[in-house]
């Protein structure tokens, strides 16, 4: 029996998530669908549980001093771009949530293409914060739909908007202060 390498699970997990919205996703957004609005009928929801094994594959590389100061059961994890709006750049960055963007470009290369180029686009933007339940609940409530979208793709913008101060990660997990 032969085990597959890692980049095989992906690149297996990236064709599933691709195959599904080649199917069902873009004909439902050439169809006049959104996906930021209330009416995505669920679209970004199921594919980011589809794309869930590629995130968990990804370590934390930033965290909060007050997360560092928590057990490691008690912090949380909070994507430094949403998961939604991972989502969308994958699919059509066009369909980025107009409340939260003035420019509805790539950030990140998306769409995806091909379900290589759905990997690629997904490492781009994934990022992975500890963060302190007090500090989530900023971050989601910074700013208009903040809590599914980055200001015009870029994540960093929601910690600045809701005073929280992340630091990246050293190698054997502590703090690297600037």
């Amino acid at each position: 029996m032969q085990i597959p390498s890692d980049y095989d699970a992906r690149l297996r997990i990236a064709r599933e998530a691709f195959d599904f919205i080649e199917r069902e996703v873009r004909p439902f957004l050439a169809a006049g669908g959104r996906l930021w609005s209330k009416g995505s009928r669920g679209y970004p929801s199921q594919l980011r549980q589809k794309l869930l094994r590629l995130d968990k594959a990804h370590v934390v590389t930033f965290a909060t001093h007050d997360a560092m100061l928590l057990d490691s059961s008690q912090r949380q994890i909070e994507h430094v771009v949403p998961m939604k709006r991972i989502v969308i750049e994958i699919v059509d960055p066009g369909q980025a949530d107009p409340r939260s963007n003035s420019r509805f470009d790539a950030v990140a290369g998306g769409p995806a293409t091909s379900p290589e180029d759905l990997i690629a686009v997904f490492d781009r933007l994934l990022v992975k914060c500890w963060v302190t339940a007090d500090e989530r609940y900023r971050l989601n409530r910074a700013g208009r739909s903040l809590q599914w979208d980055a200001p015009d793709g870029y994540g960093w913008s929601r910690y600045t908007l809701a005073a929280v101060t992340a630091y990246r990660l050293t190698a054997n997990g502590d703090l690297l202060r600037d």
